[in-house]
């Protein structure tokens, strides 16, 4: 008993398949071949780019530095206080070779508060997100509605003094 598909459907099922591989090969070889170029370049990398590179990341760690010297500064989104990080080794504050538990100063130049100290970079960083800890004027603003700030900083009513 035969299956009832003609052999004219089975030829050009067959003729199909036959142009899907060939696709899907040429595909894969197109493939191979940009990667083989990309690894070529990637062993054999051209000077000006790399002296472009190198110039780059030169900048960026002095841009670093310069950053690092007068501060990085912070603004709060929910009350806009202004909290100022800065490494005290790298404006030149502390020797080299002295005790660097108080590396990093913290201090809310919004409400000029007094300045903490920080040995670690992370635990100052987190200091500057929860100002509302040490700041007394931070966390009074803390504590006064999302909806008051708003309406004082578009100027729909004088802030009340």
């Amino acid at each position: 008993m035969s299956s009832g598909t003609s052999v004219d459907v089975k030829h050009a099922r067959r003729r199909r398949l036959r142009a899907t591989a060939k696709v899907r090969a040429r595909r894969v070889e197109t493939a191979l071949d940009k990667v083989r170029v990309r690894a070529a370049q990637a062993l054999t990398p051209d000077p000006d780019g790399m002296l472009a590179r190198r110039v780059a990341v030169e900048d960026a760690e002095r841009e670093v530095r310069e950053l690092d010297a007068t501060g990085r500064v912070f603004t709060r989104r929910d009350t806009g206080a202004r909290i100022r990080t800065r490494d005290t080794l790298a404006a030149g504050e502390l020797a080299p070779d002295a005790d660097t538990s108080d590396r990093y100063e913290v201090e809310c130049l919004t409400h000029h508060s007094d300045p903490l100290f920080f040995g670690d970079a992370g635990a100052a960083a987190r200091a500057a997100k929860e100002s509302d800890v040490w700041c007394g004027g931070c966390r009074q603003l803390a504590q006064v509605p999302h909806s008051v700030r708003a309406r004082v900083r578009k100027g729909l009513t004088p802030p009340a003094s």
